[in-house]
């Protein structure tokens, strides 16, 4: 005997319909007030776009041919208009879930977009706040890992004493998880 346990290797396969559905968790959505702050951030930069090309215009300051200002205020419009939408819409799809483990997060009108970050992987935990987010009493949660920044995540539109919460928590699973 060379006195090493010979244990049998063992990597059982795990069939993908005995695993759980992302659907059945139960997803919590963003503070209401983060889609009010995100349409006025939206409404102070098509002012500040939208009047400024404007004035310009007015003023005489860029010589633009009559043509170009009758296509230019539909497109601005049209761009308005989507920009506004797909605000309101996606921020119906963006929702988060704390598990024991781990915490997910979920965004994307188009292209929907699943992250989980295991609670071992997280290295450092941020609050920021804008000052939009400041007005609303919301803040943005920015989860540093350990795989660097294309595995990070940042969850805006929290409630700026929820997202406190939720950076407690996650440093104690996290402490917790290196401890075990």
């Amino acid at each position: 005997m060379d006195g090493y346990a010979h244990d049998t290797f063992s990597n059982d396969q795990v069939p993908s319909h005995q695993l759980p559905s992302v659907g059945d968790l139960d997803l919590e959505g963003l503070d209401k007030r983060y889609l009010t702050a995100e349409l006025l951030g939206s409404a102070i930069f098509w002012t500040i776009f939208g009047g400024g090309g404007g004035l310009l215009i007015y003023l005489n300051l860029w010589e633009a041919p009559d043509w170009l200002s009758l296509v230019l205020i539909p497109l601005l419009l049209l761009l308005i208009i989507f920009s506004v939408v797909t605000t309101i819409l996606g921020f119906k799809r963006k929702k988060f879930a704390l598990r024991e483990k781990d915490i997910i997060y979920q965004s994307g009108l188009f292209w929907r977009t699943y992250t989980v970050l295991p609670f071992s992987r997280i290295q450092h935990v941020e609050v920021h706040q804008g000052p939009i987010e400041r007005i609303f009493d919301l803040g943005k949660l920015k989860v540093y890992t350990a795989g660097g920044s294309s595995s990070d995540l940042s969850i805006s539109g929290l409630a700026i004493d929820n997202a406190h919460s939720i950076k407690h928590f996650i440093l104690n699973k996290s402490t917790k998880d290196e401890e075990e």
